[in-house]
């Protein structure tokens, strides 16, 4: 099992003879209390690419002072990073299965071996606060750091380091000015923020690899120049959130949803821009199975919190008990089914090569000519293509209703999916490249669309539980409640529809 925290600290580089600041005085700290030095010894490990690295990611087994174990840290900026703890294994030689199946996207997939040895000889000193409360946790560091790579230099590398820690719970604000203050009274020993605070990447200094590798950024003024910035944020929330859902945390579905739906809209829309055909047919693919598993997901969690109520206080008094309970596990159900088929994509080939793509378009950008265009001459290409096919789906979505009531929620859903597809390609390039009133058209026959799909989807659970609850001799009077308020929305955001369709 494993236990997570979030760890915001600051490191400065200070001379090995250095004396270390007085603080007292220094955002609330009245106090300190420095404790007996102890050792560390740390493995970083990597894959032969450094993928971990690349992705800010970091995995050590570390011995030695009160957290000895198995240690994940992913960077969400300079000073505040995710942490990931996992028991200690006497195996040195093996990365547990828990820390692999925790990495499998940041590695891709692929094997992980030690890249850097990293002994360190620490001093704690604990920062108290008026009330004797431990604020932060000063740790002065005399670091040697051993590369494991055939290429590795002769001996080690050494420095000093002092990293101050704030207490998980203390108020952000609070440990900004704490930290404000510390710039001050370290700068009068000489010492600055260090310019690299992660002692992986000290220690890996030199060396060589292809995800290490980075080329320049598209022309100032190009499509290119925008959607690799686009792409840049897409991977970084893909990154976050699929790595929440993955630690068995299912409270940000909907934001995985939207994110994947974006990566299928930006990715399909200007697949034109990517230099390797191949791959961005495979990652094209890959985005779209995303957006339905985890969009599949994101529609039962709605459904799980809204299934049981009804439109009004009057209609949800009639809706008993056992009806409610009935939708609740049924729903429920649905999600958990929707979150594990997530899961298991999330583990694909496919997915990984969805990943190498987005690597590539974010760290090594090879755009095509067709890219290196003005944004109003791709958003033209893109409009041209895109715009006959959502307006089809639109039209066969709010054509005359089918009678497989089945076949008009299907048709729903790929109209709904459509708008939303262009609704967010077009945000892309913004109102500059597409015509405002066209991108004003499309918002509105997207939202009209996600009315009605929720409204059939959730008619079709609501027959579905009810079949079991009339099969079980049970009453029936709260699923028709239920329903004939479910039918009322489907039939105003049905002519809300075809409104839009006039306009699309």
């Amino acid at each position: 099992m494993s236990d997570t925290h979030l760890e915001i600290e600051r490191t400065y580089d200070l001379a090995p003879e250095a004396e270390l600041p007085d603080l007292i005085g220094v955002g609330g700290i009245l106090r300190t209390e420095r404790q007996e030095p102890f050792e560390l010894d740390a493995t970083y490990w990597d894959t032969e690419r450094f993928d971990l690295v690349a992705a800010h990611v970091t995995v050590r087994r570390r011995t030695g002072g009160p957290d000895a174990g198995w240690h994940i840290k992913r960077a969400a900026s300079d000073t505040v990073r995710h942490e990931q703890h996992f028991p200690l294994t006497e195996d040195t030689d093996t990365v547990p299965d828990a820390v692999l199946a925790a990495l499998f996207a940041e590695r891709r997939g692929r094997a992980l071996r030690p890249v850097v040895r990293i002994r360190t000889e620490r001093a704690v000193t604990r920062l108290l606060d008026e009330d004797g409360d431990q604020v932060a946790e000063l740790a002065d560091d005399h670091v040697s750091a051993f590369r494991l790579d055939a290429d590795a230099p002769t001996g080690a590398r050494t420095w000093r380091e002092v990293e101050v820690e704030a207490v998980e719970g203390v108020d952000e604000q609070v440990v900004q000015t704490l930290f404000d203050g510390l710039d001050a009274r370290f700068a009068e020993r000489g010492a600055q923020p260090a310019a690299v605070s992660s002692k992986l990447a000290r220690g890996l200094a030199g060396v060589d690899a292809p995800r290490l590798r980075t080329t320049d950024k598209p022309a100032k003024g190009s499509a290119a120049r925008v959607l690799r910035k686009r792409v840049a944020r897409l991977r970084s929330s893909l990154a976050r959130r699929e790595a929440r859902l993955r630690s068995g945390d299912t409270a940000d579905l909907r934001g995985l949803a939207t994110t994947s739906l974006g990566l299928a809209a930006v990715l399909g829309a200007y697949r034109a821009a990517f230099a390797d055909a191949d791959l961005t047919d495979r990652a094209v693919a890959a985005a779209e199975t995303l957006a339905d598993v985890v969009s599949r997901a994101a529609s039962a969690e709605y459904l799980v919190g809204d299934l049981h109520r009804a439109g009004t206080p009057a209609q949800d008094a009639l809706v008993d008990t056992l009806a409610r309970e009935r939708l609740l596990a049924a729903t429920r159900e649905r999600r958990d089914e929707a979150v594990r088929d997530t899961l298991r994509f999330l583990h694909t080939p496919e997915y990984l090569d969805l990943l190498d793509l987005l690597d590539d378009a974010v760290e090594r950008p090879e755009p095509t000519a067709w890219a290196l265009r003005t944004p109003k001459r791709v958003a033209q290409d893109v409009t041209a293509a895109e715009k006959p096919v959502v307006r089809e789906l639109v039209r066969a979505a709010v054509g005359d209703d089918p009678a497989d009531e089945t076949g008009d929620r299907e048709a729903t859903e790929r109209a709904w999916l459509a708008t939303m597809r262009m609704r967010i390609a077009m945000d892309v390039l913004g109102d500059e490249a597409f015509p405002h009133a066209l991108g004003r058209r499309i918002t509105v026959a997207a939202d009209v669309l996600t009315e009605r799909a929720q409204s059939l989807h959730a008619l079709e659970e609501l027959r579905h539980v009810a079949g079991i609850a009339t099969r079980a001799g049970e009453d029936t009077f709260g699923y028709g409640v239920l329903a004939g308020d479910r039918v009322r929305r489907a039939e105003e955001s049905y002519d809300d529809a075809v409104q839009a369709l006039s306009r699309v």
